[in-house]
């Protein structure tokens, strides 16, 4: 089974994102709201996903927080944000993310986002 990890700070969406993970058949390993923590938790656990937001509680962005996270591991991300600025995308490409998704997305293009990464199709 495929491990998820869900960085989401507003909670229904975080809700909402671990319904669709789990409802696909993966397991959600954590859902958590500050960059700082997705970092411990990416050390502790074996993630095959991360889907991350930009805007976080805490001291670091989603960004930041994948930029540590890519010191290592090269664990697939999927940015799922309302930040649309291309300057926050530019600065995401460094991560080498799998898909860039600006809310609202549609629960088809997230799932199908998700089977992509995972190479599940």
């Amino acid at each position: 089974m495929k491990n998820v990890l869900i960085v989401e700070d507003e909670f229904l969406l975080a809700m909402l994102n671990q319904q669709i993970v789990e409802n696909m058949g993966f397991s959600v390993t954590d859902s958590l709201a500050r960059g700082e923590d997705a970092v411990e938790a990416a050390k502790e656990n074996n993630i095959d996903l991360i889907i991350m937001d930009i805007f976080l509680a805490g001291e670091i962005d989603g960004i930041s927080a994948m930029e540590e996270i890519r010191r290592f591991s090269n664990v697939p991300v999927i940015y799922l944000t309302g930040n649309s600025n291309p300057s926050a995308k530019a600065r995401a490409k460094k991560t080498n993310y799998s898909y860039f998704l600006v809310k609202p997305v549609e629960p088809r293009i997230f799932k199908n986002a998700i089977k992509k990464t995972l190479m599940i199709v």
